[in-house]
C-alpha cells in the first residue's frame, strides 16, 4: 500500500510540473504577443501586401491616403483580351462598375496575423515573417454590365464545329474545325485576377475557352481517300513581316489549300491565286519591279509560292515552270538562294506535275509566325529519300555610283540606295531509292546586283 501512495504522489507532482510548465508558455507567449502589438500598434504587419504593393509598417491612416490612386489605376487602366489574331479592350470601372470598398480593404490589411486564438495569431505572423502574404482585395463589379461584356466576348470567340467534306466543284477538300465556347467561369477568375494587380504588364488575358471536336475530321476523309502520307513539307518565317504583307499571305495561302492534284495533273499556281490585285482582296506590300524593291499589291505572294515549291521538290513532284527572282536580298531570304519562285499573272508562274499513280493534296497554313506547306499523298508513293543541294555559288558586287548634289554640305555623303549583291547559283535534287542515287539539275539562276547609290558634294 505504501508503495502504490508513493506512485500516486510521483504522478500528482509530474502533472503538477506539467500544468506550470504551460502556464509559463502561456505566460511568455502572452508577453511577447503583448510586446509584438505594442511594437505594431495601430500598424499592419511587416510582410503583408495587396495589388502588388508591401503596406507592413502603415497605420490606417496613410493607408488610407495611399491606397485610393492605386485602386483608381487598376479599375481604370484598359485590360486587353487576345483571341487567336483577335483584340479587345475594355476598361473595368466603365465597362464593369468595378470599384473597392476602401475602408473594408483597410481593415482587411490590418486583420491579418490579427485574427484567431493567440497560437494562430503567432503562426500567422511567423508566416508573414518568412514568406509574406498577399491579400486579394476583391472589387465589386455590376452584375449586368459583367453579364453584357461576356456576351460581346462570346461573339466573338464563339463557333459551331464543322465537318470536313469534299468540295467537288473546286476539287479541293475543306477541312474540319473545331467548335469554340467561351469557358465563362474561368473568364471571371481571369478578370478579377487582374483586379488584383496594379502591374498593366499582367492586364493581358488569353481569353478561356472550351473546345468542341467536330464529328467527321480532316484525317477522317483524307484515310478514307487513302491520303495518309506526308510526301513533301516546307515551312518559311513570318518573323518581322509587315501587316500587308502578312495579310497577302494568309490569303493566298488559303487559295491553295486543300488543293487536291491529280495524277499526271498539272497544278498551276497563278490559277488560283490570280493577278493578287486590290480588287482580289490583297494589299500593298514589297513587290520586286523592275530589278528593285518597290510597293505594290500583293506583295509576299511569292513567299507562298517559294514555299509551295520547296515542299514538291521534296516531294519529288515534276517540276513543269518556275522562274527565280531577278534580285535575292533581304525580302527574299525566307528561301535559301536558288529556291525561290517568282510569280507574275501572266508572265511567270509555278506548275508542278503530280507525276504519281495517286492524287495528292496540298495544304497551306499560317500558324503564328510560320508559313508551312504540307504535301500529303498515298502511303504507296513515300520510300525515296529527297535532298536539294546548292553548287558552284558566285557573288557578284555591287557597283557603286556616285551622284553630285550641291544641296549637300561640302564633303558631306549620303546612301540614298543600298547596294545588293548579285548571285550565280545551281540547285540540284538528289534522289535516294533503293541504294541507287539520281541527281537532277533543277535550275543555273542569275540575281542581278543592285548598285549603291551615294550622293556627294
Amino acid at each position: 500500500m505504501q508503495y502504490y501512495s508513493k506512485k500516486r504522489k510521483g504522478n500528482k507532482n509530474k502533472a503538477k510540473k506539467i500544468i506550470l510548465f504551460l502556464i509559463a508558455i502561456v505566460i511568455i507567449t502572452s508577453l511577447f504577443e503583448g510586446i509584438y502589438l505594442y511594437i505594431h500598434k495601430d500598424k499592419i504587419f511587416p510582410g503583408v501586401s495587396a495589388l502588388g504593393v508591401q503596406w507592413g509598417g502603415l497605420n490606417r491612416r496613410e493607408v488610407q491616403e495611399i491606397l485610393p490612386p492605386i485602386m483608381e489605376k487598376v479599375t481604370n487602366s484598359p485590360r486587353i483580351l487576345v483571341f487567336e489574331d483577335q483584340r479587345m479592350e475594355f476598361i473595368p470601372q466603365e465597362d464593369l462598375d468595378a470599384s473597392f470598398d476602401l475602408s473594408q480593404a483597410v481593415e482587411e490589411l490590418y486583420r491579418i496575423g490579427r485574427s484567431g486564438n493567440i497560437f494562430k495569431r503567432i503562426k500567422d505572423r511567423i508566416i508573414l515573417g518568412r514568406e509574406g502574404y498577399e491579400v486579394t482585395l476583391l472589387p465589386q463589379l455590376n452584375p449586368e454590365k459583367l453579364k453584357d461584356l461576356q456576351n460581346k466576348i462570346n461573339s466573338l470567340v464563339s463557333r459551331v464545329p464543322s465537318d470536313a467534306y469534299l468540295d467537288l466543284d473546286n476539287n479541293r477538300v475543306v477541312e474540319s474545325k473545331v467548335g469554340i465556347e467561351l469557358d465563362l467561369e474561368e473568364l471571371n477568375r481571369e478578370i478579377l485576377k487582374t483586379l488584383s494587380c496594379a502591374e498593366e504588364d499582367k492586364y493581358v488575358i488569353n481569353i478561356p475557352t472550351i473546345i468542341i471536336p467536330p464529328q467527321y475530321t480532316t484525317q477522317d476523309l483524307l484515310d478514307k481517300r487513302g491520303i495518309s502520307q506526308e510526301l513533301g513539307v516546307y515551312s518559311t518565317s513570318l518573323e518581322n513581316k509587315e501587316e500587308n504583307t502578312l495579310h497577302n499571305i494568309k490569303l493566298a495561302s488559303q487559295e491553295i489549300n486543300g488543293r487536291i492534284v491529280k495524277p499526271q495533273e498539272i497544278f498551276s499556281f497563278n490559277k488560283y491565286v490570280g493577278p493578287a490585285e486590290k480588287e482580289d482582296g490583297y494589299k500593298e506590300g514589297i513587290i520586286i519591279a523592275n530589278g528593285k524593291f518597290e510597293s505594290g499589291y500583293g506583295g509576299g505572294v511569292c513567299q507562298v509560292s517559294s514555299t509551295l515549291y520547296n515542299a514538291a521538290l521534296l516531294a519529288n513532284l515534276a517540276v513543269v515552270e518556275r522562274y527565280n527572282h531577278s534580285i535575292y536580298g533581304e525580302a527574299t531570304k525566307y528561301v535559301p538562294l536558288g529556291r525561290d519562285a517568282a510569280v507574275f499573272f501572266g508572265y511567270k508562274d509555278l506548275k508542278f506535275r503530280n507525276n504519281l499513280d495517286h492524287e495528292i493534296v496540298i495544304f497551306a497554313k499560317v500558324e503564328g509566325e510560320v508559313l508551312q506547306v504540307n504535301i500529303l499523298g498515298s502511303s504507296l508513293d513515300k520510300s525515296e529519300e529527297v535532298e536539294i543541294i546548292s553548287k558552284d555559288e558566285k557573288m557578284i558586287n555591287y557597283p557603286v555610283i556616285r551622284e553630285k548634289d550641291p544641296k549637300l554640305k561640302p564633303n558631306q555623303q549620303v546612301v540614298v540606295q543600298e547596294g545588293i549583291p548579285g548571285y550565280e547559283v545551281k540547285t540540284y535534287r538528289l534522289v535516294r531509292e533503293d541504294g541507287q542515287e539520281k541527281v537532277e539539275l533543277l535550275s543555273n539562276d542569275t540575281y542581278n546586283s543592285v548598285p549603291m547609290i551615294i550622293k556627294e558634294n
